[in-house]
């Protein structure tokens, strides 16, 4: 029985959060001499000691596979590199396992391997023996604890690119390239890929989010009857001071979520005016017999003292796209320490983004189908945002519907969350036998679902509780998207001035607390 356990060499607090949100079977290697028994691959993040650095050799010789980082140094310390600092990946598709990701935002070091020209050759395969290598030059570690962020645009069409402040490492993207490698790793050797669902249904999850900024009371009602009408839970952050003298109508909401965005809407870098936003919206809420279970804080404005004050609150939740946007739910890192409070990123345009490009609601509605579309064919979870005073609200209507016409797994914020910490409590073990072919899985999974890869291209769903054997069938399949080609992209990199002007504008135009 071979163990389908991820070994890896040093555990930081950063690569911790990347293998939960992964959902992997992995440990801490602490010795190196019996790794070939126990390991399906080796995270290689650190030096060694010459000894282990022949037992790691070893280990390939003989059919392992390992993932080397920046910080490891067995494997690619004689390979010609530069390393400088660069500010976004773009993939040529050498590589076709990894076509679904058109580019990757690092905006740090990286290591370029000479000769190498996939997203500017940050990855090189190399075979050893039986074994294979990939050595990547990114420090994955570094990147998922960078909560820095710039101005960014999205694909859409020509000269209708929306931009919004999100963080500068598109965090999901390389989490998917780290999720491929593994695989391909695995598959090298003749083994399955087991992670952890990212659904408690076999379909995705969809949750839409509501900022209800200045919204009036007639604008929010049309908003929930949208809602209410394709039986979609909505998640409401409220502005409390722009609704405290009616909140009682939300009381009215069937079926959805009352989350809080302050009492003002407003941002600061001072620890004590954001905890007295927070503390008094949170306070009018509970006194109005409301019990919030998320924030979000105005303009998704990340920053250490917002950090140091969400420690003082019991949120299950919080969702800043400055920390991270599309992609799985994630425990971000302050002071290099995961924080309690987990972050489900969404994705970080909206109507109003699109209606600063002067895109009609026509416009607004493909735009967003294309994206749901997007994610449904990568089984992503596809979490949007609106705002009641924004123009587009009729788009939603469609939006749900296809939704509904998808069977998707419509959750809540506070579900969602209560979702993911279940997951993550979660622990499992996986066996493959080499007879057989059959994975044998075991351990305490309460009911969720466990993800099956034998390709890149199909995978396996099982749900069980313990001792039961998986045959690879193949049942679910990833479909194909369109990718923008590299001059598409290269649209989105130009007129930083611009970018740099509405950033300047937008900061103006902030209510600061």
């Amino acid at each position: 029985m071979k163990r389908l356990c991820i070994g890896i060499i040093n555990l930081t607090p950063g690569w911790k959060v990347i293998l939960d949100q992964m959902g992997v079977w992995y440990e801490k290697i602490s010795d190196i001499s019996d790794v070939s028994s126990r390991y399906s691959v080796i995270i290689l993040n650190a030096s060694l000691s010459e000894d282990e650095e022949q037992k790691l050799h070893e280990f390939t010789d003989g059919g392992g596979s390992v993932l080397e980082t920046m910080g490891g140094t067995t494997f690619s310390y004689a390979r010609f590199t530069a390393v400088k600092k660069v500010e976004r990946l773009v993939n040529p598709k050498t590589i076709p396992f990894l076509n679904h990701i058109p580019f990757i935002d690092v905006y740090a070091k990286a290591e370029l391997y000479n000769g190498m020209d996939n997203f500017d050759g940050i990855i090189d395969f190399e075979k050893h023996e039986k074994g294979i290598v990939c050595n990547l030059g990114l420090n994955p570690d570094e990147l998922i604890s960078d909560n820095s962020f710039s101005r960014k645009r999205f694909l859409n069409k020509e000269d209708q690119h929306p931009d919004e402040l999100v963080s500068n490492a598109s965090k999901a993207s390389i989490t998917e390239l780290l999720i491929s490698i593994l695989k391909e790793l695995h598959f090298q050797q003749g083994l399955p890929f087991v992670n952890k669902w990212t659904s408690p249904k076999e379909k995705p999850i969809f949750a839409f989010r509501i900022d209800s900024d200045f919204g009036t009371e007639e604008s929010i009602t049309k908003l929930y009857e949208a809602g209410k009408a394709h039986n979609i839970p909505m998640t409401w952050f409220l502005h409390v001071e722009a609704h405290e003298d009616w909140l009682s109508v939300f009381h009215d909401f069937k079926g959805q979520e009352i989350a809080l965005h302050g009492y003002e809407h407003g941002t600061s870098d001072s620890y004590e005016n954001i905890f007295n936003n927070i503390e008094k919206g949170l306070q009018v809420l509970k006194d109005a017999d409301f019990n919030p279970q998320g924030f979000c804080v105005p303009y998704a404005i990340w920053n250490d003292s917002l950090a140091e004050v969400l420690k003082k609150f019991e949120f299950a939740y919080s969702s800043e796209f400055t920390v991270g946007y599309d992609g799985l739910p994630f425990q971000p890192l302050h002071q290099n320490e995961e924080m309690d409070t987990l972050q489900i990123p969404i994705h970080p345009i909206c109507t109003g983004s699109l209606n600063r490009k002067r895109i009609p609601v026509d416009g607004m509605r493909e735009y967003f189908l294309k994206i749901l579309a997007n994610k449904v064919a990568r089984f992503e979870p596809a979490v949007f945002y609106h705002h009641p005073l924004q123009p587009g609200t009729e788009l939603w209507n469609d939006v749900f519907k296809s939704v509904n016409e998808l069977g998707l797994c419509t959750l809540s914020f506070s579900e969602y969350a209560t979702f993911w910490k279940k997951r993550n409590s979660t622990s499992f073990e996986a066996y493959l036998d080499t007879d057989s072919t059959s994975v044998s899985i075991s351990g305490e999974l309460n009911d969720l679902f466990l993800q099956v890869s034998g390709s890149h291209s199909t995978f396996d769903l099982v749900k069980s509780n313990i001792d039961q054997e998986v045959k690879s069938s193949g049942k679910f399949e990833y479909h194909q998207t369109s990718q923008p080609e590299i001059a598409e992209l290269d649209q989105l990199k130009s007129g930083k001035l611009q970018l740099l002007k509405t950033s300047l504008l937008d900061w103006r135009n902030r209510k600061k607390l």
